[in-house]
C-alpha cells in the first residue's frame, strides 16, 4: 500500500481518499475513505477549508511526485524536534509532579462542578455569571504556577457523558500555560482561562441528540454543529464581566488561516493571536481525548499533527511555542527508553528532549518494574519514541 499526501486542488476522480487529514471536528464527511466520484466531493473538501490529504495509490488513480506518507512522516519528526531543541517556554516546577497531583485532583473535582452549574444556567435560558467561574481560575493558574504538567496531564481523563464540560477544564488549562509561555501578563494569563472555561457555551443551544450523537455528523447536523461558535459570543456579547478576549476566543477557534473556518471565515491576523491560540489547543485536546467514534491518540503524534495543519489551519510559528510550552513528549506519555524499558514521562525540565520519567516496564522480559524516577538530562538512556499505552497494557495516569 503506498499512501500519499495531494493538494485538493490536484484531486481528480477516480483517486482514493485514505484521510482527510484534518481531525474529525474539522470536516462534514461521514467517511474518512471514499473514492471520488465527482468534482462535488472536491468541491466540497474546498469548501470546508480542506488543503491536504492522503490518497490511496493501490486503490485509485496516483499523483506522480507527491511525498508519501512515510516521508512525511521522517520531515514531522525532524520539525518535531527542532521545535524542541529551543527549549522549555515555562519555568520551572516549584514542587514536583507528586506534591502537586492532589491539589490538581482536587480543582478539577470543583472544576466539573462549577462549569456544569454554568453550562446548565446556559441551557436554561439564564444569563451567564462569569463571576461564578473566576475563583475556580485563579485556582488552576496557581497550581500550574507550582507545576505546570500535573493539571495539564490529569486534565486529559474524561468521561464520555461529561465530555464537553471536561473539554472546557482541559482548554483552560492548556490555554493558561500556552498565554504564560507567551509570555503574557497574569490578569491576562486568567483571561485567557476564563475564555477556554466558556469557550464551547453556545455548545448548550446545539440539541443534545447532535452533541451527543455517537457517531459521525451529517451535513445538516454538521451545520447545526458549527451555529455553537456564534452562539458562543452572541452569549457572552454585553455580559458583564466578560472582556473582548473571552469573546474571541469562544467565536474564533474554529477559524483557519487559510479560510474556510466558522462562523465567519477569516483568516490569517484576522483571527486574533488568541483565537489563533485556541484553535491549537482545542484540536491537540480534541485528539488526545477519547470519545465514542475517536480513540485518543498520543500526546507526540497530535503535536506532529499540529505541525503538518500548519500554514491552511493553523499558526505555524504559534504551534511551534505552543510545543516548546508542553514538551514533545508532555507529562503523562509513555516513551521507550533506548535500552529497552518503558517510562512515563512525569516532569519536564529545561530540556525538553530530555525530561524525567518514571520506569515501568521491562520489553525484553516482558515484566512490569517497580516504578523509578530516572533524569534523563543526567542519563546515558534516553527517549527513543513515544508508544501506545494500549499496546502494553499500560495507563500512565496509574503512574503520575
Amino acid at each position: 500500500m503506498t499512501i500519499k499526501r495531494v493538494k485538493v486542488k490536484d484531486l481528480q476522480e477516480g483517486m482514493y481518499v485514505h484521510d482527510l487529514n484534518c481531525g474529525w471536528l474539522q470536516h462534514g464527511f461521514l467517511r474518512q475513505q471514499f473514492l471520488l466520484k465527482g468534482q462535488t466531493q472536491i468541491q466540497k473538501m474546498q469548501a470546508q477549508g480542506l488543503d491536504e490529504i492522503y490518497i490511496d495509490t493501490d486503490r485509485g488513480l496516483d499523483v506522480p511526485g507527491a511525498p508519501t506518507q512515510a516521508e512525511i512522516e521522517q520531515a514531522l519528526n525532524r520539525k518535531l524536534h527542532e521545535a524542541a531543541e529551543v527549549g522549555a517556554a515555562l519555568a520551572p516546577a516549584r514542587v514536583s509532579q507528586k506534591e502537586e497531583s492532589a491539589a490538581a485532583k482536587r480543582i478539577l473535582g470543583e472544576a466539573a462542578g462549577v462549569v456544569d452549574g454554568l453550562l446548565h444556567d446556559v441551557r436554561l435560558g439564564k444569563q451567564l455569571d462569569p463571576a461564578k467561574a473566576r475563583p475556580l481560575v485563579k485556582a488552576m493558574h496557581a497550581s500550574m504556577l507550582r507545576n505546570p504538567g500535573a493539571l495539564i496531564s490529569l486534565s486529559r481523563i474524561k468521561a464520555a457523558d461529561t465530555y464537553t464540560f471536561q473539554h472546557s477544564v482541559s482548554i483552560c488549562a492548556l490555554l493558561m500555560s500556552f498565554a504564560a509561555a507567551m509570555g503574557l501578563d497574569a490578569s491576562s494569563v486568567e483571561e485567557a482561562g476564563l475564555g477556554g472555561l466558556l469557550h464551547d457555551v453556545g455548545k448548550m443551544k446545539v440539541p443534545n441528540e447532535i452533541l451527543n450523537k455517537p457517531g459521525k455528523l451529517t451535513d445538516d447536523e454538521f451545520t447545526v454543529m458549527k451555529s455553537h461558535a456564534s452562539a458562543s459570543r452572541d452569549l457572552l456579547v454585553g455580559v458583564a464581566g466578560v472582556s473582548e478576549m473571552v469573546i474571541q476566543i469562544a467565536s474564533e477557534h474554529h477559524e483557519k488561516m487559510g479560510g474556510g473556518g466558522y462562523p465567519r471565515g477569516i483568516s490569517g491576523d484576522q483571527i486574533s493571536q488568541v483565537g489563533r491560540m485556541t484553535a491549537i489547543v482545542d484540536v491537540y485536546d480534541a485528539l488526545t481525548s477519547n470519545r465514542v467514534y475517536h480513540t485518543a491518540k498520543e500526546p507526540s503524534e497530535v503535536l506532529k499533527r499540529l505541525l503538518e495543519w500548519s500554514g491552511p489551519h493553523l499558526d505555524g510559528d504559534l504551534v511551534q511555542h505552543y510545543i516548546q510550552a508542553l514538551g514533545i513528549y508532555p507529562v503523562g506519555s509513555l516513551v521507550r527508553l533506548s535500552g529497552g524499558r518503558l517510562a512515563v514521562v512525569v516532569e519536564q525540565g529545561e530540556d525538553l528532549l530530555r525530561p524525567t520519567v518514571r520506569v515501568v516496564y521491562d520489553t525484553g522480559r516482558k515484566l512490569r518494574l517497580q516504578p523509578r524516577d530516572l533524569h534523563l538530562a543526567h542519563s546515558s538512556d534516553q527517549i527513543v519514541d513515544y508508544e501506545e499505552p494500549e499496546t502494553w497494557g499500560i495507563d500512565p495516569m496509574e503512574y503520575l
